[in-house]
Order: structure tokens, then C-alpha cells, then sequence
């Protein structure tokens, strides 16, 4: 990467990492650089790959990245430009706070360099917005202005001028289009200052200034995400795309011990080898151990822990300071597991699942009560001796960075990088053996975004076809849980034949298969396709793992402007927002063990997912369950039904509506069969719905509110 012995210059020319989260931002570089990240028609194809259904306060982020990509011509150096720039970004705006804040210059300078290399940015390549966090010192500057804020300040909206007031405005906006979870943070200890300044001052000037700039805050994360809630109003909500459930918002939380524990990979094994032990031996640790401070600001975070004894037995502090623990001690109630974090996720939202990330603010803000309290030592012990605060400083520095940053990982650059110029290579060989805006179709299906490891193959590992090609479409990246990505979740159970019939009708040129997937390393798979093509793998990677057929004799597909309904009709394959269908008739009526949907309905709400025995109604999706028939039902049937009820639903009445017409059914808890005589007395009926008198969730992390549970239902007559 950079740094010794790789040189000073940082070496640009491979991605620093090329795994799990960082091909889904290098995804997205790649998209912001053919045109914006909500849309791309070469992922998904060729129903396309709308990302509206995963919402995120990133403008600055991608637009940025756009930038740096029209700059250099290429997604992957857009990435690490943006990572690089990050820590000179990030220094800038911490030494200015710093400084704010009363700090001297030397003093300022390490501060700002040991939280521009705190271990949190290096841990978080893998989540490269973060990185980007040099909105947190801005966040602490207006907190600072509205706790010391007597009626002269310079956000006063009654004196100031109309164009600072505009600029204030705006810069309020940028500070939220670099993560939700960064404006969430900064509005609570802006919020967190309104109030502490009407305890001092006794007036509400602090807190007025505070309300308006978190309004101002949430404002502009609303309008980030406003073209997901459009989204999800036009296409209505994607119950299978960032559902989040409050339990998270425990299991994501930080513990004080990983705050103060060093790295895992520290330079002095056995202080390593501790935290290794506790990663391994200790229960909910994940993303969370990224939240460890480093040497320095832990001791800032001792320190802040004894100004607030020292403030139980009346030892006046510096405003400054008071301010700071005030703020950290909130950060840690807020971000520590069983805190007020899981408390807003239960009662608010349960989108904001990562608490432990606030670590980064409480890092600032223990350097900056570590630097303000050595400062007040040396000035109180040793003023005539300036020099001592250059040692002091000096000193710091090395130890902190010595503490903060690791050796270059060799082994792990060298991997990386040979898997990236594996990939490269393949996928360029295939853009060359086949026309130009080809459509290649992957295997093995794997759902987009946020899939468990499927054997080997990781999530978005698939989306090395995207990157590396320049005209290609590929049949991977189409979002979960929407029209296409149904269309490939069913045609992937199909039997291989049946794939490559629909395959030619689409028009695609090629069949990508990543080995790691399979459990097996894909050889069935590869000799099927062998003896079905009568050809070899065309193309093999040179790590080989993946594998490429070239598909002859396809039909010329112009898709360019079809509809779904459309495309699935050219290809002979329907699937729709029920699944797949199959044919059955009334008397054989609904399989609910079996995937997809008879032809003889036209819409289903109110289910879950589909398991071995059937489906569970689930509230959360429906407050009824509605079975829509594509005709209207006949005069007189029996409606037979093989369901059961949970819990506190069992053994009461459950109102059944075929039309406008109410009945009544009892269910034990156990799998049984109820008949239910129904005369429509003339009318014309196409629904039938079922309304479960007390869904409940059933615990343990399980957020459904289940109802009755259906195996079979059909008519006779």
C-alpha cells in the first residue's frame, strides 16, 4: 500500500482491500462513475439494479468519489484516493477544532494526527464512509459554540447577516450527507449542549440554537434519503432489504473493555494476544471491535472518568472540560451494549443498529481532555519552560502512533492483490471474447445486498464481472426481493436445460461460475454444462475459481426499454412478486409447503417466507392475510383448510371474510384440517382474507407477529 518499505508514495494501482464490504463501495464507486448509484443497467440485467430500497445520507460521499473517478479514470483508484484523502481531511478538521477549543499549535498537531490514524480508520477500510470522518471535530465546534453562546454568537439568526445565516444552513446540510449515523451522533451532543447551556446561563438561547441546527441536520438527511422514500412509495416497501430488528442494537453495541483494549494485531504480541483471547472467548464481539481508542485517548477517557469524581466532591473544572465529559459520559451511555442506543431502537427506529460507532466521537473527544489537561499541568507546573510542551508532544506522538497503526501486512497485501489481478484478467479475457455489451449470467444465484457466505463464496464476490468490465451486463446485483431478483432465485433451482433455454431467449452470450460456491468446487456443475454445451469452460481464472462457458446459438434480444412483464414473456419464464407459478386447479388448490404460487391466484399478503411445513401469517407484513383469485369464485364450495394457530391465537374464533361475507373457524395449536361451508348467495367473489385475533412475535430475536399457520388450503365443489 504505502509506509515503509513500500515507499513513501502511496501505491494506487490495486485496491487496499478487496474483500466482503469493500467490493460492495467499489460497487457503488462503479456506479456513481457510469452515472449515480440509484440505478445501473448492467447489474441485474436485465431487469436492471434500482439500489432504492437500501437508503443511506451519502451524497457527499459518492459525490466526491464521482469526482476522483472522473479524475483518474478508474473506480478502484477513486477508492483509495478517497481513503488517502481521508486522513489529511480528517486532520485538518480535528487540529482546527483543537484549536478551538484552546489548544496550542504542538499540542493541536498530535492531537489532530493521532485521531486522523486512529485504529478506527484503519478497521474500517471495509466501511469506507467511514473513514470519512472528519465531520465528528465539526459536530464538537457547534456544540462548543452553542454551550459558551451568551447572545453573541455568531449563529444568531436575529444579528447575524441573511448570507451567513444561508452559509451556516448550508454547511449543516453537507455535514449530513456523510452518514446517517454521523448526523444522529453529532445532533445528540449538540442537543446534549443546548441543554448543559440553559443550566448555565439559565436561558433558552442554547437550546433554541440547538433545536435549529438538529432540524437543520434532519432535514438534510431527509433529503439524502428522499429518493428512497419515493421509491419505496411508487414500488412499495422491500420487506426483504435492510430490515432491521431493535435486538441488533444490543449485539452491536461497544463494551468499555474494547474501548481501552489495543488492536488485536498490536505490535507487541502479547498485549495482541489479549485481545485476541477476549475476541475469541467473549460473547458479542463483531463489528464492535473496531471501537478500541488507542493508548492515548483511552488515558484521555481514564481522565475523564476522574473529573467527573472529581466533580462529585466540588472541585471546579475548565468549561471546556466539563463540556467534554459531559459528552463522552453521554456517547458511552448512548453506545454501550444495553444503553441508550437499544433504547432509541426499540422506541424510535431500529434502522440505526451500530451504536459501537459513535467510538470515533468519544476518541475525539478523550484526545482533546487529554491534551487540555496536559496543557493546564505544564502551564501550572512548568510554565517558564516552554520546551517541556514540545518533549511532551513529541513524546505523545510516538507512542500513539507507535500504539495506533500496525507493520504492513505483506502476506495480506499480496493475497489481495492476487485475487483482484485474477479477476481483472478473466473478466477482461471474457469482455474480449464476446460482443460488445454482452450479458453474462452468474452462478452461483446469490441474492443482492446482505447474503450470509454462501460455502467460500462471500457476499458481493460477484461483483468482481461488474467492476473489471467496461460494457458487459451481468445478471448479479439486481436488488432482493424486487421483480429480477425473484426472476433469478427461481430460475437458479431450475434444472440446467431449463436455464439455458430461457438463457438463449434473453440473448445472454456466457455463463460465469465462481467455484466457491458450491460445495462440491462447482464440478458437477462445470461437467453438466460440459455435456449439455459439448464444449469446455472456455475460460478458466488463474487461481481457478472461476469459470466461463460462451453460449453459441443465442437469439438476438433487444431488451432496451421492456417491461418486466415483457421480458419475462420473451424469455417463456414467468416469475412475479409472488414467486414462480405452477399449474393447479381449485380442488388441488394452495400448496404452502411447496415455492411459489398456483396460476389461479393473483395476489397473496399477509405470509412470511416459506418453510419446510408451509408459511406463518406474519402482522408485521399485513394486519390480514388476503388471497386474491385471478376469477371469481363459484356460488357454493367448501373452503378446506390444514393450518394451525400460535400461541394465544389457538382455540379462538378466527373471522374468515370470502367477500363481504363474515365466517368464523377454530384452530388448535397442532397441524389439523377445518371444512368451511360457504354460499355467496348470488354475489360475485374473488378474495378470501383471514384475520388472526392476537398475532404475537415469537421472541428471541424473531420479530414476526405470527397468526395461523398455513400448510394447505382448497375448494370443493
Amino acid at each position: 500500500m504505502t509506509g515503509w518499505p513500500a515507499g513513501l508514495w502511496p501505491n494506487i494501482s490495486y485496491p487496499y482491500s478487496y474483500s466482503v464490504d469493500s467490493l460492495f463501495h467499489a460497487w457503488m464507486a462503479q456506479r456513481v462513475a457510469e452515472g449515480w448509484v440509484f440505478d445501473n443497467p448492467r447489474s441485474g440485467y436485465p431487469f436492471g439494479s434500482n439500489f432504492l430500497d437500501f437508503p443511506g445520507s451519502d451524497f457527499g460521499s459518492h459525490l466526491i468519489i464521482k469526482t476522483l473517478a472522473m479524475l483518474s479514470g478508474d473506480s478502484f483508484v477513486s477508492v483509495n484516493l478517497f481513503f488517502l484523502l481521508g486522513f489529511s481531511v480528517v486532520f485538518a478538521s480535528a487540529f482546527s477544532v483543537a484549536r478551538v477549543f484552546g489548544i496550542s499549535r504542538c499540542f493541536s498537531f498530535v492531537g489532530a494526527l493521532l485521531f486522523a490514524f486512529l485504529p478506527f480508520h484503519f478497521l474500517r477500510i471495509v466501511h469506507l464512509f467511514y473513514t470519512w470522518y472528519f465531520v465528528v471535530p465539526l459536530f464538537f465546534y457547534w456544540a462548543f459554540s452553542i454551550y459558551s453562546c451568551r447572545g453573541d454568537g455568531f449563529i444568531d439568526v436575529n444579528r447575524g447577516r441573511w448570507f451567513n445565516r444561508v452559509g451556516v444552513f448550508f454547511v449543516l446540510l453537507v455535514l449530513s450527507s456523510f452518514g446517517v449515523y454521523y448526523a444522529l451522533f453529532g445532533i445528540i451532543i449538540i442537543l446534549l449542549a443546548g441543554f448543559l447551556n440553559l443550566l448555565r446561563f439559565k436561558n433558552f438561547l442554547g437550546v433554541k440554537r440547538a433545536l435549529a441546527i438538529s432540524f437543520v441536520l434532519v432535514l438534510g438527511v431527509l433529503i439524502n434519503v428522499a429518493p428512497n422514500l419515493i421509491g419505496a412509495r411508487e414500488n412499495g416497501v422491500n420487506t426483504e432489504v435492510a430490515q432491521r430488528s431493535p435486538v441488533e442494537a444490543e449485539i452491536y453495541g461497544f463494551k468499555l473493555i474494547q474501548l481501552i483494549l489495543p488492536r488485536a494485531d498490536h505490535r507487541i504480541s502479547s498485549m495482541g494476544a489479549f485481545t485476541n483471547f477476549y475476541n475469541s472467548s467473549f460473547p458479542l464481539v463483531n463489528e464492535n471491535y473496531m471501537s478500541t481508542l488507542g493508548v492515548v485517548a483511552s488515558l484521555g477517557l481514564l481522565m475523564t472518568f476522574l473529573f467527573l469524581l472529581a466533580s462529585v466532591v466540588g472541585v471546579r473544572m475548565d468549561s471546556k472540560i466539563s463540556l467534554l465529559v459531559a459528552i463522552v459520559v453521554v456517547l458511552f451511555l448512548v453506545g454501550t451494549v444495553g444503553g441508550l442506543g437499544a433504547v432509541f431502537s426499540s422506541l424510535i427506529s431500529s434502522s440505526i443498529r451500530g451504536w459501537n460507532r459513535v467510538s470515533v466521537f468519544i476518541a475525539f473527544a478523550s484526545i482533546l481532555i487529554f491534551f487540555i489537561a496536559i496543557q493546564m499541568l505544564i502551564n501550572n507546573f512548568a510554565a517558564r519552560f516552554s520546551v517541556y510542551s514540545f518533549v511532551a508532544a513529541l513524546f505523545v506522538l510516538v507512542i500513539g502512533i507507535y500504539d495506533q497503526t500496525v507493520p504492513a501486512c505483506t502476506a495480506c497485501n499480496f493475497r489481495e492483490k492476487t485475487t483482484y489481478e485474477s479477476d481483472r484478467d478473466f473478466v477482461r479475457s471474457i469482455e474480449q471474447s464476446l460482443p460488445e455489451g454482452g450479458a453474462v449470467y452468474q452462478l452461483p444465484y446469490m441474492a443482492f445486498p446482505e447474503t450470509p457466505v454462501l460455502n467460500r463464496l462471500v457476499n458481493y464476490d460477484l461483483a468482481a464481472g461488474f467492476l473489471h468490465s467496461k460494457a458487459l451486463h451481468w445478471s448479479f446485483g439486481g436488488m432482493k426481493g424486487r421483480d429480477g431478483d425473484m426472476f433469478y432465485r427461481s430460475l437458479a433451482r431450475e434444472p440446467m436445460d431449463k436455464q439455458l433455454e430461457v438463457l438463449r431467449r434473453l440473448g445472454f452470450n456466457g455463463i460465469y461460475i465462481d467455484r466457491r460456491g458450491y460445495v462440491d468446487n462447482a464440478q458437477a456443475l462445470v461437467e453438466n454444462l460440459t455435456k449439455l454445451l459439448g464444449v469446455p469452460p472456455l475460460l478458466i481464472s488463474s487461481n481457478g475459481e472461476l469459470v466461463f462457458f460462451k453460449l453459441n446459438s443465442v437469439e438476438s434480444a433487444n431488451l432496451v426499454g421492456l417491461s418486466v412483464g415483457q421480458i419475462m414473456e420473451k424469455s417463456g419464464y414467468h416469475v412475479d412478486h409472488l414467486g414462480p407459478r405452477y399449474f393447479a386447479s381449485l380442488q388441488e388448490g394452495i400448496d404452502f409447503t411447496r415455492a411459489g404460487w398456483p396460476d389461479f391466484i393473483s395476489n397473496a399478503t399477509g405470509f412470511s417466507v416459506i418453510e419446510p411445513w408451509g408459511r406463518w401469517s406474519d402482522k408485521n407484513v399485513s394486519s390480514n392475510i388476503l388471497l386474491k383469485f385471478s376469477s371469481p369464485l363459484p356460488q357454493k364450495f367448501t373452503l378446506i383448510l390444514t393450518a394451525r394457530a400460535f400461541a394465544s391465537n389457538a382455540n379462538k374464533p378466527i373471522k374468515v371474510m370470502v367477500g363481504a361475507r363474515e365466517y368464523s373457524i377454530e384452530l388448535s395449536s397442532e397441524v389439523s384440517e377445518v371444512r368451511l361451508d360457504v354460499d355467496q348467495k348470488g354475489g360475485a367473489v374473488d378474495s378470501i382474507s383471514f384475520f388472526p385475533p392476537a398475532p404475537i412475535s415469537p421472541g428471541g430475536g424473531d420479530m414476526r407477529k405470527l397468526g395461523i399457520g398455513f400448510v394447505s388450503l382448497r375448494l370443493q365443489f
